[in-house]
């Protein structure tokens, strides 16, 4: 029963930090003039790729069904909203910082890139191994 109370704390406690991170950036942006629309562009840009990322994301997990590994619904959907939110974080800082120095945006497109799938292989690696165990 710890286990399901730990998941409940975790999603709720989640989702507390991420409004309240929501909320103040807002209005720490909305004090300093940012929220205009060339902000709302990048962001809706940044939102439009993270559902390309996730669209390759879920045919990999479908791939890995047909494989015969084992994932269940909740992991499945975590590692989709994990890679939707992260890759529209990070897309979003990249095409901002692209949209002021390109060469540094380009560099950290290229970083993301690599790092992302590296983070991708390890934790499919690691949900694979913990599903073979139990």
């Amino acid at each position: 029963m710890g286990v399901q109370i730990g998941g409940l704390v975790g999603l709720l406690g989640g989702m507390i930090c991420g409004l309240a991170g929501w909320y103040f950036g807002r209005r720490a942006a909305k004090k300093e003039r940012g929220l205009d629309e060339v902000h709302d562009f990048i962001w809706q840009k940044a939102r439009s790729y993270s559902w390309y990322v996730t669209l390759v994301i879920l045919y990999v997990l479908f791939f890995l069904y047909v494989f015969g590994v084992a994932i269940s619904v909740p992991v499945a959907l975590g590692i989709l909203m994990f890679v939707h939110l992260f890759s529209w974080a990070i897309i979003g800082v990249i095409l901002s910082s692209n949209l002021y120095d390109e060469e540094k945006g380009q560099k950290h497109l290229n970083t993301f890139v690599i790092s992302f799938i590296i983070v991708f292989i390890v934790s499919v690696t690691v949900i694979i191994a913990v599903g073979k165990l139990i």
